[in-house]
C-alpha cells in the first residue's frame, strides 16, 4: 500500500487575492491551475512542510492563518492524507523556483498568478490539476475554517 501525507495551502495576500501555480502533472496531458502543494517528509512539523512548499514553490514568505481541514483519498492502492492550510504571503512578490530545482522534486511550474476570491470561484473544475485542489478552494469560499490549533504535532 502506498501511503503518503500531503499538505496543500490555499496562499492569501492582504486584499484576499489568492494565490494558483500552473503546473504540468504525470497524469495530465496539459498544464493546469493547482494550489500549493507537496510532501511532509519527515523531520519537520507539518506546518513547517506547509510553509516549505510555498516558499519552494513560489517563493512566498507566509505566515499559516488557519487549518482548512484534512482530506483523505484512496484509490487503487494509494491512500493520501492531505492537510490543509490558509496561509497569508508577506509580500505579493512570488517567482517560479528555478527548473533544475523544480526538477529535484520532480515539479513542473510553469506560472503563478494571483486570483481574486470573485474569479478563482469561476475556475472549472476541469481546468484544476486535481480534484483535491478545486474542491479545497470550494470549501474555503465557502467558509470552511478551522484554528490552527486544531493541529497539534505531537511526541510518540
Amino acid at each position: 500500500m502506498d501511503i503518503q501525507i500531503k499538505v496543500g495551502i490555499i496562499v492569501i495576500n492582504e486584499r484576499g487575492d489568492i494565490l494558483l501555480i500552473k503546473e504540468k502533472l504525470e497524469k495530465n496531458s496539459i498544464s493546469l491551475w493547482n494550489i500549493v502543494k507537496g510532501s511532509y517528509q519527515g523531520g519537520e512539523t507539518i506546518m513547517q512542510a506547509a510553509i516549505r512548499e510555498c516558499m519552494e514553490e513560489a517563493s512566498a514568505n507566509v505566515k499559516l492563518l488557519s487549518s482548512l481541514g484534512t482530506y483523505v483519498a484512496e484509490e487503487q492502492g494509494k491512500i493520501r492524507a492531505q492537510f490543509n492550510f490558509l496561509a497569508r504571503a508577506n509580500s505579493d512578490i512570488i517567482a517560479l523556483a528555478l527548473e533544475k530545482d523544480q526538477q529535484s522534486r520532480g515539479e513542473a511550474i510553469e506560472d503563478t498568478c494571483w486570483f481574486t476570491r470573485e474569479n478563482v470561484g469561476k475556475i472549472g473544475k476541469e481546468e484544476f490539476a486535481s480534484l483535491r485542489a478545486y474542491q479545497l478552494i470550494q470549501d474555503w469560499l465557502s467558509g470552511k475554517e478551522f484554528p490552527i490549533d486544531s493541529i497539534q504535532q505531537v511526541s510518540m
